[in-house]
């Protein structure tokens, strides 16, 4: 098993530096906004250094990476540092495991754990889900500036909360009664900071002006603590219901476009609770996301017009997909229908 070392301070710049002294032609994998972010610092450090930039496209996408690859064709980079979100991360790590470069990742917004993850999600050039590239290990370091996370949109570190929560609600729920490998276990332990720390502190890091004990416990388990749950578990309790509505809800332009994954996955996990029939914890949940607005019903997700259009095909892909697989629950599509359209 390998995990990612991962720094995390309110300012990473001075270890970056060292970190990177080995390196002498270095790859960057950035977006618009993740560059702009950190420029000032992070141009500094590499002031001494040989480095390229490259766009990821706005996406992380099978047909932009081979571009990118061929445009490589003299390759003698010896690190790739990835910046930004979750699909510009996610597209360095591909370029890491298809290039055989260490990778360094710099997350700028607190919104998934891509930044140490084994898997990167792709998506086709419209920006529907494709599938899940699986890597050979995760990145070798990250390093998370608190300052940076804190000056980001909010917007993102509360769909971060909501892509955590489902960490713990679809881990548990496909593992439950069943006896779990070492790995396995030690990532079902971990899975329960996915739902308190959210629970308990989500409401405050979400007001914080400043990086306080609730921001860095909420964003260090959004960015690490569920990507190692990730790489630990055995990949079949990787993934259940809410992630497969999100990914089959991208079917509508207008999902994908408008809101963000883990806003989407958060209502996900809510469809999951009822069919399980944990009625009890389904309120509790309910409760906190009016608190935080992440949203109750589909049609705060979707347009409904949009969603009858495409409904059929959308269905099929929920309850056809890897991660919809091997769920110990049992309902008729018709049954599913009803819960996931209760409020459209």
């Amino acid at each position: 098993m390998i995990l990612t070392d991962v720094y995390m301070e309110s300012s990473i710049w001075e270890r970056l530096c060292e970190e990177i002294k080995e390196y002498e032609k270095i790859l960057i994998i950035h977006g618009d906004r993740s560059i702009l972010a950190i420029k000032n610092d992070f141009f500094k450090v590499l002031e001494n250094k040989n480095f390229h930039q490259i766009h990821y496209g706005n996406e992380c996408c099978h047909s932009i990476i081979d571009s990118v690859i061929n445009g490589l064709k003299e390759n003698t980079y010896d690190l790739i540092i990835g910046v930004g979100g979750g699909k510009s991360i996610d597209f360095s790590k591909v370029l890491m495991d298809k290039l055989n470069i260490p990778l360094f990742t710099i997350p700028t917004i607190a919104s998934t754990c891509a930044a140490v993850s084994y898997i990167s999600v792709m998506y086709d050039e419209n920006h529907v889900f494709e599938d899940l590239y699986f890597l050979k290990r995760p990145p070798h370091k990250t390093f998370i500036n608190l300052e940076t996370i804190l000056a980001a949109p909010k917007r993102y570190l509360w769909a971060g909360i909501g892509d955590t929560l489902a960490k713990y609600y679809e881990m548990n729920m496909k593992a439950k009664g069943e006896r779990l490998n070492f790995n396995t276990k030690m990532g079902e332990k971990l899975s329960h900071l996915c739902k308190e720390s959210m629970i308990n502190h989500g409401a405050s890091a979400l007001l914080a002006t400043e990086v306080t004990r609730d921001f860095e416990e909420v964003a260090g388990v959004i960015l690490v603590n569920t990507g190692m749950v990730s790489n630990l578990i055995d990949f079949k309790y990787n993934g259940a219901l809410a992630h497969s509505i999100f990914d089959s809800l991208t079917q509508i332009k207008r999902v994908e476009e408008e809101h963000l994954h883990g806003e989407v996955v958060a209502f996900g996990i809510l469809v999951q609770l009822e069919l399980e029939k944990k009625f009890d914890e389904l309120q509790k949940l309910k409760e906190f996301y009016k608190k935080i607005k992440l949203p109750t019903k589909l049609n705060e997700v979707v347009i409904k017009e949009e969603y009858l259009e495409k409904k059929n095909l959308i269905i099929d892909k929920i309850l056809d997909s890897v991660a919809y697989s091997e769920i110990p629950l049992k309902f008729t599509r018709d049954e599913f229908i009803a819960v996931l359209e209760k409020n459209i």
